[in-house]
């Protein structure tokens, strides 16, 4: 008969059914092979390091399948490595050994009883109450990276209400303004109306009276006749000779050369003037009382250092940092606002204004510009633009080119094409050519405005609208 000792020595039936057959250690994230043998994942990985064939380590079968995790049997390690507790007594004991834990690896973060060890070949063993401040220790960590994620997600549900709040105000601000616009072409239609409605009823009492002016004449007249035509008859009923004596004096009296009033060629309304196109002649009397920019500012782009007037065509210095969402599309810390849409297709032109401002940079950018950084701008970014700093105008490539510049421009003109993949920059009070770009654009670019921290605003103009009549 073998030896008692020898036996207890022996792994439990258990403890090997849970002992992974290449480093005779506890599975860890075991994997299942379709010849139904299991290995520690990154035991399998380095058998198989290197070769074409798959074969198990176990039985050489070559497993073509990929491994898949062994669920159950990972449950079972885990649950095995937390014990059991004693009937009746509620004491922890090793589940694999039925022995007390005494040790703690620090490897495999689990406590171990003395039987283990050989399942812990050249891990760092500490007595259970050296293991306990170990694992309170990383634990407070854990708790405070919680704590720290907790105020982080406060501060950000703070933001979101924010947002709300502000998007709030953007609607109530924008519903204002809406209503404000409208009211004032309402106002001006109404005037427009009731101009036209006088003028037509000012042609109808014309109208109206030429006419009866000549109804007045034509009473007259009729009275007139009747009256001659009487006094006619009456002396046709007196003596013969009376009449014969009378007939030349009679016959002469008795014509009437008046033939009445004439009719104008313009009795009736001319209601074609008033009503014909009445449409299109109030959409170009109403072209007087409009601005048509040819680009708008986007005001979820803009730094919180700048401030933008309600049509969202003007840009300058805010004094104070405003409080605005940190959006994803906002600047910040760069001092730049976009055009509120991009261009993808075809020719466009603008108008800036930058009067005496000391520091600018205007042009046009790839939409994926950096927002939330500070960066260089120049083409390399996605940026084609023109400058101005320290009284040198600059086209911004990389290195600067310094241009030439005969006089200082209160308004710079431009020009995209992007069928021709060009942007190029004039000066707009003489027509003078500044710069040009030929470059291969993204899908859509996007106008760039940078004011620098200055108090002269930079603003688009209204563009010129004019009607071609065919």
């Amino acid at each position: 008969m073998a030896d008692p000792d020898d036996i207890s020595d022996r792994p439990s039936a258990l403890e090997e059914d849970l002992t992974c057959p290449i480093c005779r250690s506890l599975f860890q994230n075991p994997v299942l092979l379709s010849c139904t043998h299991s290995f520690c994942k990154d035991c399998l990985d380095q058998a198989w390091k290197g070769k074409t064939r798959k074969e198990c380590p176990v039985c050489r079968t070559n497993c073509i399948a990929e491994p898949i995790i062994n669920r159950a049997l990972k449950a079972a390690c885990e649950s095995f490595q937390k014990g059991c507790r004693v009937p009746g007594l509620g004491k922890l004991v090793c589940g694999m050994h039925n022995r007390e834990f005494v040790l703690f690896c620090v490897k495999d973060e689990a406590p171990v009883c003395v039987e283990c060890l050989n399942l812990h070949p050249g891990h760092d063993l500490l007595p259970l109450d050296q293991g306990v401040p170990v694992c309170k220790g990383e634990l407070n960590v854990k708790v405070s990276i919680l704590e720290e994620k907790v105020e982080s997600f406060k501060r950000i549900k703070k933001r979101y209400l924010d947002t709300i709040a502000f998007i709030q105000n953007q609607s109530e601000t924008a519903e204002k303004l809406i209503r404000q616009e409208v009211e004032r072409l309402r106002e001006i239609l109404k005037k427009d109306e009731e101009a036209r409605v006088l003028a037509l009823k000012k042609e109808e009492e014309q109208k109206k009276q030429a006419i009866k002016e000549k109804v007045a004449i034509l009473d007259k007249d009729l009275k007139d006749l009747k009256d001659l035509i009487d006094d006619t008859r009456k002396e046709m009923g007196g003596e013969d000779l009376d009449l014969l004596l009378n007939f030349n004096k009679l016959k002469h009296s008795a014509k009437w050369t008046d033939e009445g009033p004439q009719r104008d060629q313009a009795e009736l309304i001319h209601v074609a003037k008033h009503t014909g196109s009445v449409g299109y002649k109030i959409w170009e009397k109403m072209l007087s009382q409009v601005e048509c920019l040819p680009v708008i500012m986007d005001p979820n782009t803009i730094s919180p250092w700048l401030s933008i007037t309600p049509e969202f065509n003007s840009v300058k210095e805010n004094k104070e940092r405003q409080a605005f969402p940190d959006n994803l599309e906002r600047f910040d810390p760069c001092v730049f606002v976009l055009g509120s849409e991009g261009f993808g297709a075809g020719r466009h032109r603008w108008d800036v204004y930058v009067g005496d401002n000391p520091k600018w940079i205007l042009g046009v950018c790839k939409e994926s510009v950096a927002r939330k950084r500070k960066f260089t701008v120049t083409t390399n970014s996605g940026v084609w633009t023109i400058g101005l700093s320290k009284g040198v105008y600059s086209a911004l490539t990389t290195p600067r080119t310094e241009l030439k510049v005969d006089r200082r421009p209160e308004t710079i003109r431009v020009k995209l094409n992007m069928d021709k993949g060009q942007v190029s920059f004039w000066d707009a009070g003489n027509g003078c050519h500044l710069l040009t770009y030929t470059d291969k654009f993204p899908n859509r670019v996007y106008p760039l405005f940078g004011p620098g921290l200055h108090s002269t605003p930079m603003a688009i103009k209204p563009s010129k609208v004019t009607i071609h009549q065919q």
